[in-house]
Formats: structure tokens, sequence, C-alpha cells
């Protein structure tokens, strides 16, 4: 069969696909509200521009619904908007509403292995990231992982009073690189995150900017945020189009998919190898995988198996660092933005503090306006505005509407925490709405870490480090807004770049000590 007639049959398998989804059986019931869209296509273009999180929010009010759909080339997505919608599906009806979606874009094509495939002849590159308990299909795998998980990251007080002594510690670091090099406030970010990371999942200490660690993970989490970008591509849509080949029109994401294959197996691989090559030298640090090593050494039954340890080491490696980056660069940017809610939490610690040391985590409760910041940074700018899709494991119905097995179903987490009947004035940055309302719906626990069983798992020791180093940074250092070579003030725009993570744009500022005494303390250390 020749090059072109090939193409006319695939498109007719795909184009008949189309048709089965869309015109199979259906349910007297409709489905939720949905923006119009087109023949064939539905709703795609409505996810081309990455903002689908805000014209849903914008939708949902429209239709005076807190549950939307959309159609994309006849598959099913659910939108919900309020705590209601999220709590009735996601908490109330979990055993049908836990599992993941397939994404085969991120977990068939990032991944597992290379296929050959005899319709095509050709190779079948397989290259996703089935290994993250985050994307697993809901089942005893996903539970064996993340029980795993939660023995070793989720702990009690000696645990997490050690995870607290690395995180001051690399948080000192932090203030003398900011003092440093503060035009380089987003390197020094990724370093302090990284660091805490690496240091409490393989005990690697980080030495500079240029960690092998640090970059590797910081491009395997781009490739991740561009891949599971709602509609990005269309195998997602139409999971056959993983058996094309990579030559075929239309299948740049094959290639795209190749080349992130090597930086998942490279993320999954390299830490790894380095850990255990210290414990089987004996000279392995305290972490998450000597742990688990030195668990095996001393079980009677049978152990964690290798592959179980590698995955779930790699699972706090990626998710952790980038999304931490994400919330203190909003916080470097909100403190940039409105200087008076930073001299009001600079007030609160110096009230504590007497500009005589820097604080600590058990100054957290005597400190409630940094810890509202926290939370103002979380609900302003949501890290994952639309969390990672669920999936509808069997047909159900909601609010009279019909929702299909297999369907997508989003939480909209900047739905909810934009939602102006809930945060009065919902676009600006104002965290004495917490202090003023000590009941107001908490960020935390609605949206911020995701949803239902499928929540982050590490929400406690994330939630610590962004804490830890947010209120370090106003103790002793101020932040402004940068100037042009004519002395006037540059206003970065809240703007974020592309991806399922919501990184802020990058923008300049000015960081300096607050005072010589500041500067001792952030060089006491040196």
């Amino acid at each position: 069969m020749d090059s072109a007639s090939l193409v006319v049959v695939v498109w007719a398998i795909l184009l008949v696909l189309w048709l089965r989804r869309t015109f199979g059986r259906r349910s007297s019931l409709p489905l939720p509200p949905a923006p119009p869209g087109y023949p064939v296509i539905g709703n795609l273009l409505d996810l081309a521009n990455n903002d689908v999180h805000i014209r849903a929010s914008h939708w949902s009010r429209n239709f005076d619904d807190d549950v939307i759909s959309l159609k994309v080339l006849g598959k099913t997505m659910i939108i919900l908007n309020s705590t209601t919608a999220v709590s009735d599906l996601f908490d109330k009806r979990a055993s049908n509403y836990s599992d993941r979606p397939d994404m085969p874009m991120i977990v068939d094509l990032c991944v597992i292995s290379d296929l050959l495939v005899t319709t095509f002849d050709v190779l079948l590159i397989r290259m996703g990231w089935d290994w993250t308990f985050a994307l697993m299909r809901y089942g005893p795998r996903w539970k064996e992982h993340r029980r795993v998980f939660n023995n070793h990251f989720n702990i009690g007080t000696s645990g997490a009073s050690e995870d607290r002594h690395i995180q001051l510690r690399i948080c000192r670091e932090l203030l003398s690189l900011m003092y440093q090099s503060p035009s380089e406030y987003l390197e020094n970010l990724r370093h302090y995150t990284g660091h805490i990371i690496l240091k409490r999942t393989y005990g690697h200490t980080v030495v500079d900017e240029k960690d092998p660690y640090i970059r590797l993970v910081e491009a395997a989490s781009q490739s991740t945020s561009e891949a599971a970008v709602p509609g990005a591509f269309l195998v997602d849509i139409f999971p056959s189009m993983k058996y094309i080949p990579e030559w075929f029109p239309g299948a740049q994401f094959k290639r795209k998919a190749r080349e992130w294959r090597k930086l998942s197996e490279a993320m999954i691989n390299a830490p790894y190898d380095m850990a255990k090559g210290k414990f089987d030298e004996g000279n392995a640090e305290p972490c998450f995988v000597s742990a688990c090593l030195e668990q095996n050494k001393t079980a009677s039954g049978q152990g964690l198996s290798e592959e179980l340890i590698k995955d779930t080491a790699a699972v706090a490696y990626a998710a952790g660092a980038d999304t931490s980056v994400s919330t203190l660069t909003t916080f470097i940017l909100a403190m940039t933005l409105y200087p008076d809610v930073q001299k009001a939490a600079q007030a609160e610690l110096d009230a504590l503090l007497g500009g005589e040391r820097l604080p600590e985590f058990g100054d957290k409760t005597r400190l409630p306006y940094v810890t509202a910041i926290l939370k103002e940074v979380l609900r302003w700018i949501p890290v994952l505005p639309m969390a990672v899709p669920h999936r509808a494991v069997n047909a159900d119905t909601y609010k009279g509407y019909y929702i299909p097995a297999g369907a997508f179903v989003y939480g909209n987490a900047w739905a909810i925490l934009h939602n102006p009947d809930i945060f009065a004035d919902p676009e600006t940055f104002r965290p004495d709405r917490f202090i003023e309302n000590p009941t107001l719906l908490n960020p935390i626990d609605n949206g911020v870490f995701g949803f239902g069983r499928r929540a982050c798992a590490g929400r406690v020791m994330a939630l610590d480090t962004m804490w830890i180093a947010m209120a370090s940074i106003l103790a002793v250092f101020d932040i402004s807004k940068a100037v042009d070579e004519h002395g006037n003030e540059i206003t970065p725009p809240v703007k974020l770049s592309p991806g399922t993570i919501s990184h802020p744009a990058p923008f300049p500022c000015i960081i300096k000590p607050r005072s010589k005494a500041a500067l001792e303390l952030i060089t006491q250390d040196d």
C-alpha cells in the first residue's frame, strides 16, 4: 500500500471511530451545558489558548451552572466549577471518579517500552509516565505506590522533625543565594526546592545551580507540563493514533514523545543509581531510597521491588520541586506588586523576632499573617488550575445531566478559588481576607492539591517548604519593582507561561537586605 493510500485509510478509520463515539449509545438525559462548538472538532478550538480554566469559569457563570461540558472530537470533558460539585463526585462518589483517563501522550508514549508494529512495519515509541502514581489508573498498583509514599513522606512527629531540619538548613542557603545573586531569584528557588527533594529522597547534596539532577528534573517536568495540557495532542482524544508511524502526517507528537522518553528514563534511573551506589558502598546518607533498601535487607519476607522504590522516589523528585518553585515565584511576584502586604508581614515578623533571629517552624502559630500570605498565593494563582483529570468509570447522572463512561472529569480549582461570591475581588492579592474571616474557604483543602482520593500525597512537606521560605525571605529582604534605564518603575504583568503548571512569566525585581542586621542574619552561616 502506497503512502497516499495509507493516509486515506488511517484518517477514514479515525473518522469511523469519531462517528461511533459521537453517535453511539446515548442517554435520554442531556450532557451539562456547553459552549457552542463546530462539526467534528466540537470545542477543540476552545482548548487552544491554555486558559480553559478561565473560560470554564466564565461559561459556568454565564450558564448559571457549576457543571459544564465540552465535546472534543467526540470525547466528553466534564468540568466541575464549585466545591459542592467536586465533593459530590470526587468524594461522595469516589469509587466512580478516582480513576485516571487514558492519556497516551504522557503515559503510553512517554515511558514504557519499544514495540514493533507489524501493520506499519515501524517501531512504535512508547515513552509514557506510567511510573508516577499521580497518573496511574485507580487500582492495586496505585494503592501500593501511594502506601509506600505515605509511609515514608507523610510520617509522624519524629520524621516531620527530621524533614524540617533539612528544610530549615537549606532555606538558610537560599537566603545566602538570594543575597549573592538577587536577579537570579528563579534559579535560586529551583536550587532550594530541588535540593530539599534530592536530599530527602536520594541523600544528594546540591552544590551549585549546575547540578545535573536539578537540570534533569526541570527538563522532564517541562515536558510533562506541555504534554498534560487538555487537548494539546490529538492522540489523547484518539488513543488509536499512538499506533501510527512517526513519519505519518500529523505524527509530530511521536517525535516529541521519543525525546521526552529519554528524559523520563534518566529521571527515574540516574538519581536512584547514585543513591543505591552509595548504599552498596556503605556511605549512604539517611533518605527515602536508603531507608527502603535497608528495610529490604532486614525484611523477613519479600521486600519492596526495585521498580517500586525507583517509581516512588521519582514521584517525589518530579512533583515536589516544580510545583513549589511555581508557588514561590508567585510569592515573589505578589510581594513586588503589593508592597503594603509585604510591610504588614514584616511588621508581624519584627514584632516576634525583633530582627535578632530568623524564623523557625515553631513560630508558625504566632505568624498568622505570613500563613495568610501562603494561602493567598495558592488561591491567587493556583499551581494546577485544572488539576489532573479524573475518569468516570461508569456512566452516571448528576443534577439531571448525563456523564458518559470514560468522560474526562476535571475539578476547576481556578473557578473555585476565584469565585467572587466567596472571595471578593478575586483578582486582587489580599491576604487580609483570611485574617478577617478565619472560616473563609481554605485553598489548601479546596483544589490547590487536587481532589478526592487523588489529592497530592506530598502536601505536608510542600507546605512546610513554601512557608519557611516565605517567612525567611520576608524577615530579611525587601522586594520591590525594578527600574528601567530612565529610573521608571517596571510593573510586571500577571502573566503565566504556557503549560499545565502555572508558572509566572519571568519578570525583573529588586531583592535586597532590609538592614545591616538583616545582612548579618543572612551571612551568619557563610
